[in-house]
């Protein structure tokens, strides 16, 4: 089940969208009357997403979601305006939003608008994810080819007698080619 908090300074607004989404499965753990408050209920209930409206007193609902966003207090925000205006849309765009509704919000958007902004999340954490296991690799290679070299120096080694040697006492040792590769640069280049 999805949480989500629904900021609005309308509370009728909010009331309805509670109701559509709480009808559709989706839990709502919090609700906010102004871009302030949805910070600060997204910082204490971690949702999944965000409902946030874009004109909000105290602070706007881009400007919340940029807080949210560069925190990290909620996986995604879905703005939701009164106003069919392109230069509104670029900036959320530029503030990464994963979704735009325009009100008045009915069963029949904001659903579809809700699980299609949940599908390319998960697109986006996944290829994140997956980048992120690359680097790791391109990182841990780096090491590993840098230590290479210097047991090759150090030891007057092939290329391949070099590999051999670091991962035969990887295995002796019981840690990995790129730990061992760490700690072989720190003692030979430290």
């Amino acid at each position: 089940m999805y949480r989500v908090v629904i900021a609005d300074d309308e509370v009728l607004i909010r009331m309805y969208i509670r109701e559509i989404l709480e009808n559709n499965g989706y839990e709502v753990v919090g609700e906010a009357e102004d871009g302030l408050d949805a910070i600060a209920v997204c910082r204490q209930k971690k949702p999944d997403f965000v409902i946030m409206d874009i004109n909000m007193p105290v602070m706007t609902g881009l400007e919340a979601t940029k807080v949210i966003n560069e925190d990290k207090l909620a996986g995604f925000v879905i703005i939701l305006t009164a106003y069919r205006d392109k230069e509104i849309a670029d900036q959320a765009v530029n503030t990464d939003v994963m979704g735009y509704i325009v009100k008045p919000v009915d069963e029949d958007t904001l659903i579809p608008a809700v699980k299609i902004a949940i599908h390319n999340y998960k697109q986006r954490e996944a290829m994140a994810k997956e980048f992120h296991k690359t680097q790791e690799a391109l990182d841990d290679r780096k090491y590993l080819d840098r230590a290479k070299g210097l047991v090759m120096e150090r030891k007057n080694m092939s290329e391949k007698e070099a590999f051999t040697y670091i991962r035969s006492l990887s295995m002796d040792k019981g840690i990995s080619m790129t730990e061992l590769s760490k700690m072989l640069l720190k003692a030979y280049e430290g």
